[in-house]
């Protein structure tokens, strides 16, 4: 098998598949669809996930390699959200920019399957 047949992963999926989520989400912002902080949470998570991003969209910590977060880091971030989506002492659009978040990388670590 040569480099080129290796299908990239993130999380769960391939890279692929979570490069169409983004980018099918990027496309559903476009007016005159609704923007959302759970909206923006997903779209965050996805970039964060695929290495786009430095830091992680909740937690703030980095990822271990320029590539994105191993599965582990992607696992804990998207506990973070969820702990974050539900203290009902937080913000309401940061709590809603969580869930989005959570969302996301539920789907990337393949612990849903409904893709934000």
């Amino acid at each position: 098998m040569t480099s080129h047949e290796v299908t990239s992963r993130v999380g769960a999926r391939s890279r692929e598949q979570v490069e169409d989520a983004l980018a099918r989400l990027e496309y559903i912002g476009e007016a005159p669809f609704e923007h959302s902080p759970a909206r923006r949470g997903a779209l965050d998570g996805y970039h964060w996930a695929l290495g786009h991003g430095r830091l992680a969209p909740v937690t703030g910590s980095s990822a271990t390699s320029p590539e994105g977060p191993c599965p582990a880091q992607l696992a804990a971030e998207q506990q973070a959200a969820q702990v974050r989506h539900l203290d009902l002492r937080t913000d309401p659009d940061q709590r809603e920019h969580a869930r989005g978040v959570h969302d996301a990388l539920a789907w990337v670590c393949g612990r849903s399957d409904v893709q934000p």
